[in-house]
């Protein structure tokens, strides 16, 4: 029993050893087979590599410039828990639909044309042997209203004809530079630079999945912390479409950036005319108060206690008016319950505090010479 274990324990043994030359014999005997397999990766990666239709990525860098008349904004969003800096809003506005959706509609990319070739090598082929790619110019596309995505195939007759199809079914035999139509579908071919028998895939997409295509490709990031410079960058195929398409989403922003400000401009502007008499009138009263109270005690010299209190009064009295016009800026940006407001009327809340104590002291001060020191108007 006992050898018939120890026997039954060798054989496993020698089972769980490698046995490195009858390895080494089985490689050496398929040698060729995995040459050969080696070999068809190595070829297989290569003609990927060639054949491969390149990405293309363009950068650029936009200046964030801050807002003198939101510094008091900037600075309450500093000292808030859990605040975003500045920068995220511009990121948001880059990526909005105002800006984005100018884009699409000034590069006209809800229509997308494109080269169809007879392969999916073909298009790494013409690269490879230096073929010019053939182009169309397609200024105008309009398809039915709900009709979803619009795929066509346009056909080049010679340089100045084409036929347009809609599922193997010809629908339109146009000419170039002239605004042609049928089966509700109109288009304007300006110019075709290409061979007879050339075919082109046309694709309108609704306008919100051209947005999104765009938005897929697009990157705005910070380059570095409280630089007050973002990155973008935006990759495709086509390195002109993709360098256009950036320097328009630059534009678009610089753009919306400078009408922004002017609207706030031209609102403060109207709010401080607004504001105006009510402050001239309120300086009137006070330098009529003043007058009246010299005349009143002869041109008296003020005590150091008078002249301390005034003087906090006046101090106050301006910052309370500065956060009036703050308000009104700030009222523009965010909500009454957004922190940074809240923020700001708790600050204006502790001056007028401040303000109605000086009063009461005032008011229990002798007739002269502060008898007269009240600055509500």
């Amino acid at each position: 029993m006992t050898d018939n274990t120890k026997l039954g324990l060798s054989t496993a043994n020698n089972h769980d050893e490698i046995d490195l030359r009858r390895l080494l014999g089985t490689l050496i005997a398929h040698r060729w087979l995995i040459i050969g397999i080696t070999a068809l990766f190595s070829v297989a990666g290569i003609i990927y590599s060639l054949l491969a239709t390149p990405i293309y990525q363009a950068d650029a860098m936009v200046q964030v410039e801050q807002n003198v008349g939101n510094l008091l904004v900037n600075d309450l969003s500093q000292i808030l828990p859990n605040s975003q800096p500045g920068s995220s809003t511009e990121i948001e506005l880059i990526k909005s639909r105002m800006v984005t959706g100018k884009t699409v509609d000034d590069l006209n990319l809800e229509t997308v044309v494109q080269q169809k070739y007879s392969s999916i090598f073909g298009r790494g082929w013409a690269r490879l042997t230096g073929t010019e790619p053939a182009k169309i110019a397609l200024s105008r596309l309009n398809v039915p209203a709900n009709s979803g995505d619009v795929e066509l195939e346009l056909t080049v007759i010679d340089a100045q004809q084409y036929v347009l199809s809609n599922n193997g079914t010809e629908i339109i035999k146009g000419k170039v530079g002239a605004l042609e139509s049928g089966h509700g579908i109109s288009l304007l071919v300006s110019e075709i630079s290409a061979e007879p028998g050339t075919v082109f895939e046309i694709a309108k997409l609704p306008r919100l999945v051209a947005i999104n295509n765009l938005l897929d490709a697009l990157t705005v990031e910070d380059k570095g912390k409280d630089t007050g410079v973002l990155a973008l960058s935006l990759v495709g195929d086509d390195p002109v479409l993709v360098r256009n398409i950036l320097n328009s989403i630059s534009k678009n922003y610089l753009l919306q950036n400078v009408e922004r400000k002017s609207e706030e401009a031209a609102k403060s502007l109207d709010f401080l005319k607004d504001q105006l008499p009510e402050v001239r009138s309120f300086l009137d009263s006070a330098e009529d108060k003043l007058n009246r109270f010299r005349q009143a005690n002869d041109s008296v010299d003020l005590s150091l206690e008078a002249k301390s209190v005034l003087d906090t009064v006046v101090g106050v009295e301006a910052q309370l008016n500065e956060l009036t016009l703050k308000e009104a800026e700030i009222s523009k940006l965010y909500t009454k319950e957004h922190p940074a407001y809240r923020a700001l009327m708790e600050k204006r809340a502790t001056l007028q505090q401040e303000k109605d104590k000086l009063n009461k002291r005032v008011s229990v001060m002798p007739k002269t010479p502060a008898g007269n020191l009240a600055f509500d108007p």
